[in-house]
């Protein structure tokens, strides 16, 4: 598998809907909201100052194969979602009469995530690998480079989130060094709260 990193604030804004492809596969609650949702929160992500990621692009084909992302402040990232109000209440209309347990989830998670980080600290918020792909460390690659990154960007701590059903990102993240802190309930996740130092 031959393949380079890329920033992804440097990815070309005809390549986000491959992201946003990539993500939808991804069982979380950004998902769920539907694509709209997806492709709008990596296009506020790409222009966040705050934010940095990469993307693992195929050498021979091109083909995106994953990718990562990190925030100091992750509810600020997801709260930009609302700047554009028309299409927000579109959108949230569209999931609180379609699917109303996610739009319930919706609130769950914007209050359960209120508190979590520390100063000098960010947050691996994604590492999401096409599942053509997977089973390659590609997804621990990823996240390797937010923390060689947040190292240079003079961070201490990275924090991590992850469902504790999945197997294969937890085993990921403590190869990468992360210690489970904590594990909790956030409405229909169970998940382990993790950190490391950078």
């Amino acid at each position: 598998m031959n393949y380079t990193l890329h920033p992804l604030k440097e990815i070309h804004p005809s390549l986000l809907p491959r992201i946003a492809e990539i993500h939808m596969g991804d069982a979380g609650l950004l998902s769920k909201l539907g694509y709209p949702f997806v492709l709008r929160y990596f296009e506020i992500a790409v222009k966040d100052k705050h934010a940095f990621g990469f993307y693992a692009q195929e050498n021979e084909t091109g083909k995106i194969m994953g990718f990562s992302l990190a925030s100091p402040e992750p509810s600020a990232l997801t709260s930009q979602l609302t700047t554009d109000r028309k299409w927000f209440i579109k959108q949230v209309l569209k999931v609180l009469f379609t699917r109303p347990l996610v739009f319930l989830q919706m609130i769950i998670s914007s209050i359960t995530i209120q508190g979590q980080m520390e100063d000098e600290a960010i947050e691996c918020v994604y590492f999401t690998v096409d599942p053509k792909f997977r089973g390659q460390r590609l997804g621990r690659t990823l996240q390797k480079a937010l923390m060689d990154e947040g190292r240079k960007q003079g961070y201490k701590k990275i924090f991590a989130s992850i469902e504790t059903w999945n197997k294969a990102s937890l085993a990921a993240t403590q190869a990468n060094g992360f210690t489970i802190v904590k594990t909790f309930r956030e409405g229909i996740y169970h998940r382990h709260r993790l950190e490391s130092r950078l």
